[in-house]
């Protein structure tokens, strides 16, 4: 009894983990949490067998989590998710999102969440995720360094819940390396971006088009009518109807999306819009949709005039060097770089092929 009263610094919790350990091996199984071999023991084979240690409970996230979630994704990315930004990404999502963690103890140690959105490729429609918010508490990362470890268990839940063609996104190289082998994604490659600095900048102008610089100008109709026609322009794209846009852009309450509509003198159709944000002098163009008889240089035009009106040092376009318009931004100065690592995985049913995907999006 003197053992028991000296290990105030041994857990209660604890205690029930080896309990729950030894139960499961026959030779420990009488082994009394009085005896001083409880503890010893305990650690020895914890060591030796983390994973069986301890007790993970993966489920779906409940609106209860999202103060422990917050706390974690602080931990793991050394920022706050905003209370507005959850609700926007997970309840107010276009199509819905849908989110699964690990808990272990009551703890949230590890979260896998998704974005369900509609991608159109060779003149079909597929049902696709961009995972977000993939996290794991930095206790946690190495001892499930396995096949079968937290990250790989949340996100097989994740996909057995959402059933769709692929699932894609952003992460960091560690976690593209990770992705790979753990979750069968494609291996990681870099976007590209295609920059100008302001040395090169021309101011363009276009007489035949009338400029509107704010959202509340932005027509639902006139541009669903305007992306049903020009999404038969990209090889492979996210469904950008207005929902999207306003959802993706509009509402998003972290960052500052500015838009401009291009409509016609004559017929006063909805000719193009330019989607982009200004952070340290820099014009980040996110999105150009134009109609598919517009001229694509009309377009870079656009940009270099924005540019100019917005007093900005360089400009800097996220798009796929496979696009027709990539080659006109380059014969217009830009230059290509690479940014921030891609991947994606396709499910077996898919029509999709994993390199179709890499080499288009």
């Amino acid at each position: 009894m003197e053992y028991m009263q000296n290990r105030s610094f041994v857990e209660s919790w604890r205690d029930n983990r080896y309990k729950f350990f030894f139960r499961r091996h026959d030779h420990y199984h009488g082994l009394s949490a009085e005896s001083p071999l409880f503890y010893n023991i305990g650690e020895a084979l914890i060591q030796e067998r983390p994973q069986a240690f301890y007790m993970i409970i993966v489920r779906q996230t409940g609106a209860a989590d999202l103060v422990s979630i917050r706390q974690l994704f602080q931990i793991c990315f050394g920022k706050d998710m905003s209370h507005s930004e959850w609700r926007w990404k997970y309840e107010n999502s276009y199509l819905g999102s849908s989110s699964f963690l690990a808990e272990d103890d009551g703890k949230i140690v590890a979260h896998y969440g998704g974005i369900k959105m509609h991608f159109h490729a060779n003149g079909k429609m597929y049902t696709a995720c961009q995972g977000c918010d993939v996290m794991t508490h930095p206790d946690y990362r190495a001892k499930f360094f396995s096949k079968r470890g937290i990250l790989v268990k949340i996100a097989e839940a994740f996909y057995d819940a959402n059933p769709m063609d692929f699932i894609f996104g952003f992460p960091s190289e560690r976690h593209g390396k990770l992705m790979n082998l753990q979750l069968k994604f494609e291996p990681h490659r870099s976007t590209r971006v295609l920059k100008k600095e302001s040395s090169e900048i021309r101011r363009r102008r276009n007489l035949l088009l009338i400029e509107h610089k704010d959202w509340e100008s932005f027509s639902v109709q006139k541009y669903d009518r305007l992306w049903s026609h020009a999404k038969h322009s990209f090889a492979l794209t996210i469904d950008k109807d207005s929902r999207y846009i306003l959802w993706r852009y509009r509402d998003n309450p972290r960052l500052k999306y500015e838009i401009v509509s291009f409509r016609g003198i004559l017929r006063r159709d909805l000719e193009a819009i330019i989607i982009y944000k200004i952070e340290n002098d820099t014009l980040f163009v996110l999105d150009v949709i134009m109609t598919r008889d517009m001229n694509p240089r009309t377009a870079v035009s656009l940009i270099d005039d924005l540019a100019v009106k917005r007093s900005v040092k360089s400009i800097s376009v996220w798009m796929n060097p496979g696009e027709p318009l990539s080659g006109v931004f380059k014969g217009y100065g830009y230059r290509e770089e690479q940014d921030i690592p891609y991947s994606v995985r396709i499910f077996q049913e898919s029509e999709i092929s994993g390199s179709f995907f890499m080499e288009r999006y």
